[in-house]
């Protein structure tokens, strides 16, 4: 028998394949499909099926003057979420990448001041950098404009990393620099307590700096966040990525 939750949620899923004709209860439902994004997922793979529902039901209100910038923000949730947990491989993960790069291009021109439809761009916009290749990228300029992005959206994290794994490159790449990526991190660890991906990428920094106690001592942290269940395939990865960060660590402590 199906607890309460549970046939509220079966409700929703059903509801993710039809649309109604009034625009504000379609992004309501949007969201609702949203919220329950990890259901039905395999592993740390989420049911594909699912996703692209919720896209579409996104993109059928995105016209429309109501909803239009909240629908514009949860299409960009759910491009990036379906990039990250609902890709079949390298090739079709880069063919959507591009395909949010371009989305992200019209969006971020018709809402610039929603910050964080910005850093979703700004974080898809470096995922593109990353898969048309380093040499390419720094020539079209997608590391400044990921930078630009980041500190228009005041991320932190974003610029962080950012700073944190470009490369020094006098007259070419001149502005990235370590001690303003530990000062965006440790900003993004403040004001993203809850995130995990803000620890890995900090303890990340301190491994990189050969600082492995400072390292060790922020994974810790890290993982006793736990799960939350609002961003359970999320936060699951996350602390995939903390644990093996930390053997890691442990190696270079013998």
């Amino acid at each position: 028998m199906f607890g309460r939750w549970q046939k509220s949620a079966w409700l929703v899923l059903i509801g993710c394949l039809f649309s109604m004709a009034d625009p504000v209860k379609i992004l309501s439902q949007a969201d609702s499909c949203y919220a329950l994004r990890a259901e039905k997922a395999k592993g740390d793979k989420a049911n594909r099926k699912h996703i692209d529902n919720t896209i579409r039901l996104y993109r059928s209100v995105l016209e429309d003057s109501l909803v239009s910038e909240k629908a514009a923000l949860g299409l960009m949730r759910s491009e990036y979420f379906r990039i990250r947990f609902a890709t079949k491989n390298d090739k079709e993960r880069d063919k959507f990448v591009a395909s949010a790069k371009a989305l992200g291009d019209t969006l971020h021109s018709r809402f610039p001041n929603n910050r964080e439809l910005t850093s979703l761009y700004a974080t898809i916009y470096s995922m593109w950098g990353a898969s048309i290749g380093p040499l390419k990228a720094v020539k079209q300029g997608a590391a400044a404009r990921v930078r630009d992005l980041a500190d228009s959206a005041k991320d932190f994290q974003i610029l962080g990393r950012t700073h944190q794994l470009l490369p020094y490159i006098p007259l070419i790449l001149p502005w990235p620099d370590k001690e303003l990526a530990l000062k965006y991190l440790l900003k993004a660890v403040h004001e993203g307590p809850k995130d995990p991906y803000s620890y890995f990428f900090l303890a990340e920094l301190y491994f990189d700096q050969s600082e492995y106690d400072k390292a060790e001592q922020v994974i810790q942290r890290g993982l006793d966040l736990g799960v939350r269940t609002d961003y359970f395939l999320e936060d699951k990865r996350g602390r995939w990525h903390l644990k093996e960060l930390l053997k890691k660590v442990k190696k270079k402590q013998q």
